[in-house]
């Protein structure tokens, strides 16, 4: 498969996601237009359902919740 097509995922700099128990959780994000948008820990990192993570492989929808467990965690 091409690269261009492959899942991506948003990596977390403070754990490691792998087998971690918060995998599978959902957390709902509002975006800036009104949509709502489900960013999901997966064992290899972070994945948005909007349309920018699948093109950039990260988001600010991505980026918020990140910030948001990685700053519970401190």
């Amino acid at each position: 498969m091409s690269r261009k097509f492959q899942k991506r995922y948003l990596k977390p700099t403070e754990f490691d996601p792998k087998d971690h128990w918060m995998v599978g959780i959902t957390w709902p994000v509002k975006g800036s237009k009104g949509n709502e948008y489900q960013v999901t820990l997966h064992d290899r990192g972070f994945a948005c359902e909007c349309v920018g993570f699948s093109f950039h492989g990260s988001c600010k929808h991505s980026k918020a919740v990140v910030a948001q467990v990685q700053g519970a965690m401190r």
